[in-house]
């Protein structure tokens, strides 16, 4: 029998429950994790006191667990020649990560939208060490391309890890111009979000970008898989309808895509 990875929810694909709230659905539904949306954006996690995210660690506790948490800065602010933006920036990582912790989730993952395009522009940057993993999403097509790579792949063989989007990293495929590009990128993968704007899984691009995931998944790698809903509504309805179309597209690649070997999906836990 072909093991199918397990997929967990994003909250990103729920509008207007607090996290308990949140929790009891996924647990309801059966689904074994949550993503957490941390930022400004989502629950921001750094603006809450610590006695309401204890209270959320334990709903967490009694339901399903938080297993990552999503920030809304960007690796470039991390990484920025301005102090005064760097500083800002490395501080509410500093800050999200503890909340991160005490939720009991075991990465962050940072957005990267903003490709540098200078030759140099990070040369000897690294980034701060916080008290999770850090991950990046590359949310740029230039990501593959020379200049990016080039910046990117010191602060991959640093550790930094990605979050792999179906529908953020596909466009980026393209333009890869050597296969050791590809393979640097997907052998840093530590999370997939199966991702459905409102038009499901169906591009080639989605296919190829989770193929390649699951082939590493078969390889050993230890990777964490969720569906994404960006579509309208952003109700538990429409969100699990959605969620279970994902799991079946997931188990259907998984098996009818020839095993190259195997593996199993896992959460990701500091060393």
């Amino acid at each position: 029998m072909t093991m199918v990875p397990p997929v967990g929810l994003y909250s990103i694909g729920i509008r207007g429950l607090d996290v308990p709230g949140l929790l009891n659905v996924a647990h309801r539904a059966g689904i074994g994790f949550v993503h957490l949306r941390g930022g400004p954006r989502g629950y921001d996690l750094t603006r809450r006191p610590g006695p309401e995210l204890d209270a959320w660690a334990r709903a967490a506790a009694e339901t399903v667990p938080i297993t990552g948490v999503t920030a809304d800065l960007d690796l470039a602010d991390l990484l920025h020649p301005d102090p005064a933006v760097r500083n800002s920036s490395r501080a509410e990582l500093e800050r999200l990560a503890d909340a991160a912790v005490r939720l009991g989730a075991d990465w962050v993952r940072l957005l990267a939208a903003h490709p540098p395009d200078t030759p140099g522009a990070w040369a000897d940057q690294m980034l701060p060490a916080v008290a999770v993993p850090l991950l990046a999403e590359l949310h740029h097509p230039a990501w593959l391309t020379p200049t990016p790579h080039t910046e990117l792949r010191p602060l991959l063989e640093g550790g930094l890890g990605l979050l792999a989007d179906t529908a953020q990293l596909a466009p980026a495929l393209p333009d890869a111009q050597e296969d050791a590009v590809l393979a640097r990128v997907f052998g840093a993968v530590r999370v997939l979000h199966l991702s459905d704007p409102g038009t499901g899984l169906t591009s080639p691009g989605s296919r190829s970008v989770a193929a390649r995931v699951l082939a590493r998944i078969r390889a050993g790698q230890m990777v964490e898989t969720a569906f994404e809903w960006t579509g309208h509504p952003r109700t538990p309805a429409a969100c699990l309808a959605r969620y279970r179309k994902a799991v079946t597209w997931w188990t259907n690649l998984v098996t009818t895509t020839p095993p190259a070997g195997l593996g199993c999906s896992s959460p990701i836990h500091t060393p």
